[in-house]
């Protein structure tokens, strides 16, 4: 009988554990998503962020001549 006990309390508690290391598993799989999204996210602004730059380098450049003439 004690061993019968102490073979379910395993079971329970391997069941337990496999249930906690399911849910943690979701939850690095949706953290991944996100962090995946937000690197996009970054990618996008630097893209952005350039093309910002060059188009105010243009535009200095343009003033630049302005003034001069």
């Amino acid at each position: 009988m004690k061993k019968d006990d102490c073979i379910k309390d395993l079971e329970s508690t391997l069941h337990e554990q496999r249930m906690v290391n399911n849910r943690q598993l979701d939850e690095m799989k949706l953290l991944n998503e996100k962090l995946h999204g937000e690197a996009r996210r970054v990618k996008s602004l630097e893209r952005e962020s350039d093309r910002l730059r060059s188009e105010i380098s243009l535009l200095e450049a343009k003033v630049g001549g302005l003034v001069l003439s």
